[in-house]
């Protein structure tokens, strides 16, 4: 093994196990009393009923996607349904984080040289929020280690497009939706990128682009039976639109701030009924938003959310002995010379392959409800170009400055 990766391997098992410490005596504290107590139910009611259901025990759902209860309801079919089981979700969560940035070093081989994967390595493993996403009951880790496998394949696969890369990606494809349905999109732009590249010839394209499209929608067709079982309609990916959407409406502000206004929308606990609901008071609030105050809404949709999205930081609950004015300055310290950093790679093709990938989620949340949250799992790699950045800086006075 060489030194790069000795050091690598290093690093990430000193953070592990850091982590794996703070689960076992922190655990608990790390209770958002939201999305995380709703996963937790939803995975007991389907362990002990085989139904999926969300906010409601009595009704099958639509409006998540059943990757990350099944997680949590298969580690309770072994550790029972209590915090034994939450705490071995949150290890594995640590364990799903350590192998993302393993892959981001793989990621980051491609472009730059180990010694800069290495630093972007180092600021995500010193970087608060994510270890908040290994504590937290929440999608991002999983979804994470989902977004670093599914670049690795998309890679792997513009490099030598074989049938067998092929599938990994269109398996890697579903899965990734399974866990979050908001890349679902994504590999049509990367298709989009291959074919104006025309470095792969034109059978090869469409032979592995049927390949994967073929096992995504073999792999996605259950959910979609099992949908039309439960709804009479056909439902690709879920209905959990309306609410996001809605809350995204309120210019120049956070969801918090409105919350007991949210609490009187709904005369009823079908999340079916609600999302159509949602949806119509959203397009209502856009349409009179936007022609009362069309300066107001068109800042908020362009500027606002972009600033919101990536300048607030994920740090809901504290690290022991880590404020969050610490966490605060190390996100912006790492996030400023990200963006520089890509603007200075821009016209490299790899780097374009990642910059449609965090520019199409950036812009998907950006018509819907903009938090730090759904940004977190898109750091990583603009880490990567933090680290380039840095070392450019710092070794500029020298001559044998390699990227």
């Amino acid at each position: 093994m060489n030194r790069p990766r000795r050091i690598l391997w290093i690093t990430l098992g000193i953070s592990l196990a850091l982590k794996i410490i703070l689960i076992l005596v922190h655990g608990s504290f790390y209770d958002y009393h939201s999305d995380d107590r709703e996963y937790l139910e939803s995975a007991r009611i389907l362990l002990k009923t085989g139904v999926l259901t969300y906010n409601d025990p009595t009704r099958p759902t639509v409006f998540i996607t059943p990757a990350y209860p099944g997680f949590i309801a298969l580690i309770m079919s072994v550790f029972g349904t209590g915090e034994t089981a939450a705490q071995v979700v949150r290890i594995l969560q640590a364990v799903m984080m350590t192998g993302a940035f393993a892959l981001l070093y793989r990621i980051g081989n491609r472009l730059f040289s180990p010694k800069t994967s290495l630093w972007a390595v180092f600021f995500c493993v010193v970087y608060p929020p994510f270890w908040l996403e290994s504590t937290f009951l929440f999608t991002e880790a999983m979804f994470t280690l989902a977004l670093m496998i599914l670049l690795e394949l998309a890679f792997r696969a513009e490099e030598r497009p074989t049938v067998l890369r092929a599938a990994a990606f269109g398996l890697a494809w579903a899965v990734a939706v399974y866990i979050r349905p908001t890349i679902a999109l994504w590999p049509g732009i990367f298709l989009l990128i291959l074919i104006l590249r025309r470095r792969i010839p034109w059978r090869s394209l469409l032979r592995c682009g049927l390949v994967s499209a073929l096992l995504f929608v073999l792999l996605l067709s259950p959910w979609w039976v099992r949908n039309y079982e439960v709804t009479d309609r056909f439902i690709p990916l879920t209905e959990s639109g309306g609410n996001p959407l809605l809350l995204g409406t309120y210019p120049w502000t956070v969801p918090s701030l409105f919350m007991d206004e949210q609490r009187t929308w709904h005369a009823t606990d079908d999340l079916q009924v609600n999302n159509r609901q949602d949806t119509e008071r959203a397009v209502e609030r856009l349409k009179t938003g936007f022609h009362r105050s069309f300066w107001t809404y068109a800042s908020w949709y362009t500027v606002g959310k972009f600033l919101l999205f990536w300048g607030d930081v994920f740090y809901w609950l504290p690290l022991p002995g880590i404020p969050l004015v610490v966490a605060i300055i190390l996100h912006y310290v790492l996030l400023i010379p990200g963006f520089i950093g890509f603007w200075r790679f821009r016209r490299n093709t790899t780097a374009l392959l990642m910059a449609s990938l965090i520019a199409y989620m950036c812009l998907l949340h950006m018509v819907y409800l903009t938090h730090s949250r759904y940004a977190i799992p898109l750091l990583p790699l603009l880490f990567l170009f933090s680290a380039w950045e840095f070392r450019r800086i710092s070794d500029k006075h020298r001559n044998n400055f390699q990227p």
